[in-house]
């Protein structure tokens, strides 16, 4: 797929889609002889194309009689007019009938996801700093990466390129001098945009300019002095760093990249960088709790399971729509386990029984989406702990390290932590300690290993030797 010709000239006649739920929301809004506009916020702030749309319109109206660009949603709407809602939001297209391709809608899915969340993240440090402009950086933050969006609709390929680019500068980065380095050189999706674009003979920057004179681009937030109130330097600072967590979180919370970033933040709240953390990751919970029911991918799902401190780099989840050949650079550290249920599955059970203080050893096969019941149990004293059966949706934890096919082990350390995240029987079983170590065949699940009271060294050898098997 390559651009149209002229594709700024294109991007200003073709409005990006939005998706089929807030589409339908903003129309019920409108059902109403006087619409609620801040209800009609609520809607837009859930869709950056959404948001842009109406920012544009806005803006190119009050250019026209040479007056000041609206500095949020609520003012861009009440310059425009309930009629105008009504006549202009209902043509706006649907994303799920105008990009059929499931990986490529995905795509479009993940870069609205990111602009969200930086969004969101703008929005919670400013309150935090007291402040009450935060709507303006935040309206910002989620039109940060339309070009993107653009991409996936109109050049999906060159848009994976980008991010490819993106995303091993990071990897690199934090393999070898993420503690070191300056984070200006570590990763800038932007400057992967802009290096793609150009070899495809688009400059980015005139792109955006041109763009400008629509949509209500950070650029000219952070610029534009004639347009609206110029912005402290706090706030261009906070706006890039809400961008750069919004990436690099999306390959684990406990990377050095991730860290540094949370120095910096706690720098621009006047905190701790603690206390930043904590900030950081309530917002990015609560987010994570709705993103789930949008349903849009979000990051903060991965704070359940490795909330134990671990220094791992995960690789991009499936749901987030980038092909396979596209996340070799992101693939963690540590190689995902194969092995069999024949003869070797058998000697390591074996193997484990050695082992002191292991008093328990079960095989799980899930038989359907909720539930994973018992195949194999061997006890140490005859009495089972482990139970017959575990309820995946009561089980998160459990859940996601088997999508992962990752190993944890869970002891006085971490079980505090990690507990609340499984099921009734199996939150008991660890208080005596608790190894759960997912077992594939080529990349595919067939049982998930549990191996009850090993804590301490002897856990953790027991892990190396999983990982070997």
């Amino acid at each position: 797929m390559t651009l149209p010709e002229n594709w700024s000239e294109y991007l200003l006649e073709h409005p990006l889609p939005v998706r089929r739920a807030i589409h339908q929301g903003m129309c019920r809004e409108l059902l109403s002889e006087s619409p609620d506009f801040p209800r009609l916020v609520g809607w837009l702030r859930r869709d950056p194309a959404a948001a842009s749309f109406v920012l544009g319109a806005a803006a190119s109206g009050q250019r026209q009689r040479e007056r000041s660009a609206p500095h949020n949603l609520e003012h861009a709407l009440s310059l425009l007019g309930s009629n105008w809602a009504r006549n202009q939001l209902p043509t706006l297209p649907i994303l799920e009938n105008t990009i059929d391709d499931e990986d490529q809608r995905a795509g479009y899915l993940a870069a609205s996801s990111r602009a969200m969340r930086a969004a969101r993240l703008t929005e919670a440090w400013l309150i935090e700093r007291r402040e009450t402009n935060y709507e303006m950086v935040s309206v910002a933050a989620l039109l940060h990466n339309l070009v993107e969006l653009a991409l996936w609709r109109d050049a999906p390929e060159l848009a994976r390129h980008a991010l490819a680019i993106a995303r091993k500068s990071l990897i690199d980065f934090t393999r070898n001098d993420a503690e070191d380095a300056s984070l200006d050189r570590c990763f800038s999706v932007g400057h992967a945009f802009a290096t793609v674009l150009g070899e495809a003979g688009i400059d980015l920057l005139e792109l955006e300019t041109a763009l400008t004179e629509r949509y209500y681009l950070p650029v000219m937030l952070l610029a534009e002095e004639a347009t609206i109130p110029t912005l402290g330097a706090h706030h261009e600072a906070i706006l890039v760093l809400a961008r750069r967590l919004a990436f690099a979180s999306e390959f684990g919370w406990h990377h050095a990249v991730i860290r540094r970033l949370t120095i910096a933040i706690a720098e621009q709240l006047h905190l701790s960088p603690t206390a930043a953390w904590r900030v950081t990751v309530k917002k990015s919970l609560v987010d994570a709790r709705e993103f789930a029911n949008i349903p849009l991918y979000h990051p903060g799902r991965l704070l359940v399971q490795h909330d134990d401190g671990r220094d791992l780099l995960w690789p991009l989840p499936a749901d987030y729509g980038l092909d396979a050949d596209e996340n070799d650079c992101h693939a963690s550290v540590k190689p995902k386990r194969s092995t069999t249920p024949g003869r070797q599955l058998g000697d390591t059970i074996r193997q484990l029984t050695r082992f002191d203080q292991v008093e328990e050893i079960a095989l799980y096969e899930n038989v359907d989406a909720s539930v994973s019941q018992r195949r194999f149990h061997w006890s140490r004293s005859g009495q089972a702990a482990l139970p017959e059966a575990i309820g995946l949706d009561q089980s998160p934890l459990l859940s996601r390290l088997q999508s992962r096919l990752e190993t944890l082990g869970i002891d006085e350390q971490n079980r505090e932590r990690l507990a609340p995240h499984l099921d009734t029987a199996l939150k008991a079983a660890t208080r005596a300690g608790l190894v759960i170590a997912p077992l594939s065949v080529n990349g595919t699940l067939i049982s998930t290993l549990f191996v009850r009271g090993p804590q301490g060294e002897q856990q953790r050898d027991i892990i190396s030797s999983l990982d070997r098997a």
